[in-house]
């Protein structure tokens, strides 16, 4: 344990990793209990946590391929750790406690809620509040081997982000205020660079990398091993996490328990992570679980925060692939929470079973960056979150092909390419009425999210312009790629907005059922966030009860993308101005 945890570079870490894995090989059916209790914590502490003076090992295999590839072996679905990890499983050889300062901020403060509370009371409203309490000892966690494992995975992008705001944060200094001709010049440089990137960037894909990290390649390959395509609860399962019963089918029902375990995993660490609202207001009060009091602490220490580096492209891989799965499942699943209207519709293939597990807290995940994203942030953090959303937003674009970079390599193959003949042709795939369901289902992403996010533009339009039209216009593109989506998303509006539903035989009669889902759906995901609060109070004086897509008024689209258009002509009108200026 203490090689690993001294092992700083690449050298030294592909040595670890070497006698980890080598050990491993060699007492494959020996179930070494001292490895698990003494090296497993340090190796994956060393493996996804990163600081400032020293990277990660998942971070030093960026630059060191032959360390990627030693990695990739290890970690693999099928390599020797996870291998080892399901023997100690199958033994029950020991339970780990994960960190509870590592845990999302929410989590946190549900489990030191829960160790005040007694034991009688909380024990049911615990696997409610997230099936990841439901080992709770007291005020700690108890995961099994390969629990504590996928802990330890999705909370990488969470501490590279903690490690790069700390690196941030001590490399801050005061600097001179620039002259006036100096803040002319790099304002003329910036809108320079502008303009010289528009060409050349209107066919670029937000996020996009050009060679997918091997943290990515990893999460992919745990999504296929893990999450596979129709996975869904087993018939004689008779439950799920929240309502386990014992039945024939262990095999099935405990691969689906892992499946869903993983699932729950990454939205916890990732989707809800810091919200200070990570449960639906009506299910708080079909449980009688003391929401406030969770609200009120949480808000006390809540701070504007940056989306994680990277951890836009996590979440966009994870929303590809949970979209391809669930285009393939055809059943009428029954949801986590079976109680709630607003979730009971939404079963409906293509919604498919996890699909409801997924829109409130993605919703939230995207609403908090468009409104508390801080001045002074890298748009390129934010345009990985926004490439999740548009991606979410068009589920009949899915294809394997997209995923197939995401493939981990062979073993013994660095580098692989795929060389295929001629250009790959670009997926047509436009919206069907196959996909009524899935849209009125999830509506909010095209319409009230919408114009969150053109809020959002106009305050970031001067820090990265080409960035910002981009993904304006990716937006605007998606709600006109079909004449028969903006003609659903506007006969959904109108519904919404008529009193008298049955008057007007222009409105669809089958979309008035879900108007009310989605009055309740816009009260519950946007539940004490709002634009105007700079303090971090969040009160409530101006909640969101409407939508404001095809609105004339002051808040609504039209009027924002006016404005919009009006800050883009002036900010053509400075550049010229300046060249002028300066010759």
């Amino acid at each position: 344990g203490g090689a690993i945890l001294a092992a700083s570079t690449a050298v030294a870490a592909a040595r670890a990793v070497s006698s980890v894995a080598d050990y491993l090989r060699r007492h494959a059916g020996d179930h070494p209990r001292a490895f698990f209790a003494d090296a497993l914590p340090s190796l994956l502490f060393r493996v996804f946590v990163a600081s400032p003076d020293s990277p990660s090992f998942i971070d030093l295999a960026a630059g060191d391929p032959a360390l990627a590839e030693l990695l990739a072996s290890l970690l693999a679905p099928s390599g020797p750790l996870l291998a080892a990890v399901s023997a100690a499983d199958r033994h029950a050889l020991l339970r780990f406690v994960f960190p509870p300062e590592r845990l999302p901020d929410w989590l946190r403060l549900a489990l030191s809620s829960a160790t005040a509370a007694s034991s009688s009371s909380s024990s049911s409203s615990d696997e409610v509040i997230s099936p990841l309490l439901a080992g709770r000892v007291d005020s700690e966690l108890h995961l099994s081997v390969f629990e504590y494992y996928l802990f330890w995975f999705a909370y990488y992008p969470i501490s590279a982000a903690t490690a790069k705001a700390t690196g941030m944060a001590a490399a801050r200094a005061p600097k001179i205020p620039p002259s006036i001709s100096e803040q002319s010049l790099k304002s003329l440089g910036r809108i320079e660079s502008w303009m010289s990137t528009l060409g050349s960037s209107a066919g670029r894909n937000l996020g996009q990398k050009l060679e997918s990290s091997l943290y990515l390649k990893l999460l992919y390959s745990y999504l296929k091993e893990f999450v596979p395509s129709g996975c869904v609860p087993p018939r004689n399962m008779g439950g799920t996490l929240l309502h386990r019963t014992v039945s024939d089918g262990i095999d099935a029902a405990e691969s689906f328990r892992r499946a869903e375990f993983f699932v729950h995993t990454l939205i916890q660490f990732w989707l809800v992570g810091d919200d200070f609202s990570p449960l639906p207001v009506q299910t708080c009060r079909a449980y009688g679980l003391p929401l406030l009091s969770l609200q009120s602490h949480a808000n006390a220490t809540l701070v504007e925060r940056p989306p994680a580096p990277g951890l836009g492209d996590a979440v966009k891989l994870f929303v590809m692939y949970m979209n391809r799965i669930n285009a393939s499942v055809d059943i009428d699943a029954p949801n986590v929470f079976e109680g709630i209207s607003s979730w009971r519709e939404a079963c409906n293939s293509p919604v498919g079973y996890w699909n409801p597990l997924i829109q409130r807290p993605l919703y939230r995940f995207l609403l908090r960056t468009f409104l508390f994203c801080p001045m002074g942030v890298e748009i390129k953090n934010v345009a990985q979150v926004f490439s999740a959303w548009i991606v979410y937003m068009e589920p009949w674009k899915a294809q394997k092909d997209d995923l197939d970079a995401y493939d981990l390599p062979p073993p013994g193959c660095r580098n692989v390419h795929r060389v295929t003949e001629g250009k790959r042709q670009v997926s047509e795939a436009v919206y069907s009425p196959e996909w009524e369901n899935f849209v009125l289902s999830n509506y909010l992403f095209y319409s009230s999210l919408v114009v969150h996010f053109l809020g959002f533009a106009h305050k970031f339009i001067h820090s990265d312009v080409s960035s910002v039209l981009q993904m304006v216009s990716k937006v605007l593109e998606v709600l006109a790629s079909s004449t028969e989506l903006l003609g659903l998303i506007y006969s959904v509006d109108a519904t919404y907005h008529h009193r008298f539903f049955g008057s007007a035989s222009c409105y669809l009669d089958h979309v008035l059922k879900y108007v009310p889902s989605i009055r309740e759906q816009l009260q519950d995901w946007e539940y004490g966030l709002s634009e105007s609060d700079a303090d971090g109070s969040f009160l409530h004086e101006r909640r969101n009860f409407n939508l404001r897509l095809f609105s004339f008024d002051e808040e609504g689209a039209y009027n924002l993308l006016q404005v919009y258009i009006i800050m883009q002509l002036s900010l053509l009108a400075n550049f010229l101005f300046l060249s002028l200026f300066r010759v």
